[in-house]
């Protein structure tokens, strides 16, 4: 009877406490998973970043590259347009290939003066920021980066307070006797967020920074003669 009784009183080997060398043995354990899982994570979100598809401009035109997640379109006055549907603010992300034509000797720079001159006309409070030359797949070209005020909803009848958008539009020549306009264009407060976006576009036509004030420069020289 006292041994039956002692069997039963005595502690159970499970609820003893655990040696350094087992809660070693589980810390280990423990780090490893949480960093596997943030590397699978990390893994998850880069792909998602950089996931892509190519887009034919046309005959005789680039290829360009946009988000994987971004919905494409045409219209009559774009040869394509592409948004990102899960963008955060009204005024969604988007990209907005557009042609325009080159007189004899004409180049990036003239396009740049039309193309500003339209968007001074077309957008509300448009403040262009600066420009900055480039070259794209080695043709000289220009970036040109602004602000203006744009109202999305108000064709729907909302009353969603109007947006302030950066935008950036690269001009290059590109087929015969044409320039290139590819407007990259985000809610100014998201401009950040989108930057893989955005560089992934820009970067699929190769373009490459040149020195930031060589455009200012040349103006400066040009406004002094």
């Amino acid at each position: 009877m006292t041994t039956w009784l002692s069997a039963l009183t005595k502690p159970s080997v499970t609820n003893e406490a655990p040696t350094k060398k087992e809660l070693s043995r589980v810390d280990i354990a423990m780090y490893i998973t949480v960093l596997f899982a943030l590397f699978l994570g990390f893994g998850v979100a880069t792909n998602a970043s950089t996931a892509s598809r190519s887009v034919k401009l046309g005959e005789g035109l680039p290829t360009i590259k946009v988000p994987d997640n971004w919905m494409t379109g045409k219209s009559e006055d774009a040869l394509i347009m592409a948004s990102d549907p899960a963008s955060p603010s009204v005024f969604k992300a988007q990209v907005i290939v557009t042609t325009r034509p080159l007189a004899a000797g004409e180049d990036a720079v003239a396009a740049r003066t039309a193309v500003g001159l339209q968007h001074s006309q077309e957008l509300e409070k448009y403040r262009e920021a600066k420009a900055v030359a480039v070259t794209v797949n080695g043709k000289s070209g220009i970036l040109v980066t602004y602000s203006y005020i744009a109202d999305p909803t108000r064709e729907q009848g909302a009353v969603a307070p109007p947006v302030v958008v950066k935008a950036q539009d690269l001009i290059f020549p590109s087929g015969d006797n044409q320039a290139l306009i590819v407007t990259v264009a985000t809610d100014a407060t998201t401009w950040d967020e989108e930057q893989n976006s955005i560089r992934l576009i820009q970067d699929s036509l190769g373009m490459k920074m040149v020195e930031e004030n060589a455009v200012a420069t040349a103006q400066a020289q040009e406004g002094g003669q």
